[in-house]
């Protein structure tokens, strides 16, 4: 210390180099994050939920195309139902072995790029259920529905932890899955009007069709539509983005896009309630 009562640069800067001590909590405007929230709500749940209503409308609609004729004109009557339950479960196979590499691979891509893909994936291969001839066609098409739509369920709630805090996701997730539902109700009133269309066509053909091809239109959309993550949405500005930002790392999304973590990865192939 010198004569006049100050300290040497030195001094000052090893007083400076002290450890951080306790994470400190930023102070958020709660006005500002209810508008952010309800600026994310009016983009990202209609889109994903009417996501998952296609998604369960395409891979619960074998059913009402069985009422409809379809083991008699593709299956040859399929008496003992042996057939029609080959392709039932078909999708079910490939859903289940596609899951796990669907989930690792998809921190790879964009999420509106991999929803979208899996989107039109399975929204074509729905509507090819529409030309199937045989037993081998329905079960290819059952197959790469399954595949696709294993690349979307998993997917969505990971999606969500972009955007949301865990304080937020219960409620928005517990929405999201209450579609399925809502999914039953629609393919059944879809599936009675379809009934008495008179055409060349076989009615369950048109079932096919008339709930395949949205699907598809709307995984275009998605490709266009949907935020990635806060930091890369066009219509978040100025101090929204920020606390959309924060709002990610303060929910534990600090990792860098298109990039797999090892060691979560290990971790949950040896979590006992995953295996």
């Amino acid at each position: 210390m010198s004569d006049d009562g100050t300290k040497p640069p030195q001094e000052i800067e090893r007083v400076e180099s002290v450890d951080d001590g306790p994470e400190i909590v930023p102070i958020v405007d709660s006005e500002l994050e209810k508008k952010l929230v309800r600026k994310l709500d009016a983009v990202i749940i209609p889109l994903t939920c009417a996501l998952y209503l296609l998604a369960y409308l395409d891979r619960s609609n074998l059913g009402n195309a069985r009422l409809q004729g379809l083991p008699e004109d593709v299956l040859g009557g399929d008496p003992t139902g042996t057939k029609f339950d080959w392709i039932s479960s078909m999708f079910y196979f490939s859903y289940i072995l596609a899951q796990i590499p669907a989930v690792v691979t998809s921190k790879l891509f964009r999420p509106r790029i991999w929803i979208g893909c899996a989107t039109i994936g399975w929204g074509v291969a729905s509507t090819l259920q529409a030309a199937a001839s045989n037993f081998q066609g329905l079960l290819a098409a059952r197959f790469f529905l399954g595949i696709f739509e294993a690349g979307f369920g998993p997917m969505v709630p990971l999606y969500y932890t972009f955007f949301y805090t865990k304080h937020e996701m219960g409620v928005r997730l517990a929405v999201w899955f209450g579609f399925a539902a809502v999914a039953g109700a629609f393919g059944g009133l879809i599936a009675y009007g379809v009934q008495h269309i008179n055409s060349y066509l076989a009615n369950w053909r048109i079932l096919f069709l008339v709930e395949g091809c949205p699907t598809i239109a709307l995984g275009i959309l998605t490709l266009f539509t949907l935020p990635d993550r806060p930091d890369t949405t066009k219509w978040l500005h100025g101090a929204q983005k920020d606390l959309a930002i924060e709002r990610m790392s303060r929910g534990g999304m600090k990792e860098e896009a298109g990039t797999i973590n090892k060691t979560h990865v290990m971790a949950a192939l040896k979590d006992w309630r995953v295996s």
